[in-house]
């Protein structure tokens, strides 16, 4: 039987998420199809601008993408409480901002000011907005369906095209949150799609690079998000730019040559190589092993689920 939602994310504190979305029967929908040798790669970019569209006005913060062929990752910051301080009129800009009116298949900007203080006037509507800006499911929800629709007119047919449950796991600490990051950000090395995080198309750590390309000076900031609704909440990353891409840099150069790397290089390698075994498993939340023991207590369970190993 699947887990409630509201026993994998937290309805009060705010937290980091791994999250996966699969196609239907995994097939690669937004990939070469191995059956036709039909590409649809062009798809994995409506999810990455769906993504960024979204996160703007709902109460996430994505720090980490990766769009995959059949299935898609993100790493998020959702602050559960954040949509109750937002005021009326904010929830009604936001709302008009993410789903603005249309005309003759245009968005029709003249329409928003009328459409807000209608939406303000209507209190129980209003409130129902809110709630949808601040729930995680109704974020995925919004990110997926119209992906779904969209490649179904595509291809002439109907039905589901992600699975309607996606996989969520709390990531409680720094060792757990870097680790999902450089996860997700190595899907393509993982896949044998490329041998240089230079080639990792559709993932966060391209926007990075891009960024580093455009404003140098970023290279020694800490990590923000790459998109954010959270403004000032959002929380930046413990480490620079720089520190993480060197780090990724260093996993897949030990990866390649595991045999010639120095004992330094090797040993960070087998770390995150049991890092990754922990990460696969699909848990209800990553953490080192104090920040597990804690975070089950909390929620009565009886089993400690593996551990993050350090570095």
């Amino acid at each position: 039987m699947a887990t409630p939602r509201h026993r994998l994310v937290d309805a009060e504190i705010p937290l980091h998420y791994h999250i996966v979305s699969r196609c239907v029967r995994r097939a690669w929908l937004c990939g070469t199809d191995p059956s036709t040798g039909i590409n649809y790669n062009h798809r994995k970019s409506w999810i990455v601008s769906r993504l960024k569209h979204l996160a703007k006005y709902f109460a996430i913060a994505i720090d980490g993408y990766a769009v995959m062929s059949n299935h898609f990752h993100l790493v998020i910051y959702y602050d559960p409480l954040a949509a109750s301080t937002w005021s009326d009129e904010e929830v009604a800009h936001r709302w008009y901002e993410a789903f603005p009116p249309r005309f003759n298949g245009e968005i029709a900007e003249d329409q928003k000011p009328l459409m807000r203080s209608c939406l303000i006037e209507n209190r129980l509507l209003l409130e129902k907005r809110r709630q949808q800006l601040g729930s995680l499911s109704a974020f995925m929800q919004h990110l997926k369906q119209p992906i779904g629709f969209r490649a179904n007119r595509e291809d002439g047919t109907d039905g589901h095209f992600f699975e309607q449950r996606f996989y969520s796991g709390a990531l409680l600490d720094d060792a757990a949150l870097i680790a999902s990051m450089a996860y997700v950000d190595l899907n393509p090395v993982r896949a044998n799609i490329t041998r240089s995080i230079k080639g990792c198309r559709n993932t966060s750590i391209e926007d990075r690079l891009a960024k580093i390309r455009n404003t140098p000076e970023a290279l020694e900031q800490a990590i923000g998000p790459i998109v954010s609704g959270l403004g000032e909440l959002s929380p930046q990353l413990p480490l620079s730019l720089n520190q993480y891409v060197q780090r990724l840099t260093s996993l897949v150069e030990a990866q390649s040559s595991a045999s010639t790397a120095t004992n330094k290089a090797r040993e960070k390698y087998m770390v995150w190589q049991k890092q990754l075994k922990v990460l696969s498993k699909k848990q209800r939340a990553f953490g080192l092993e104090n920040s597990l023991t804690i975070w089950i207590a909390k929620r009565s369970m009886r089993f400690l689920e593996s551990a993050i190993p350090s570095t």
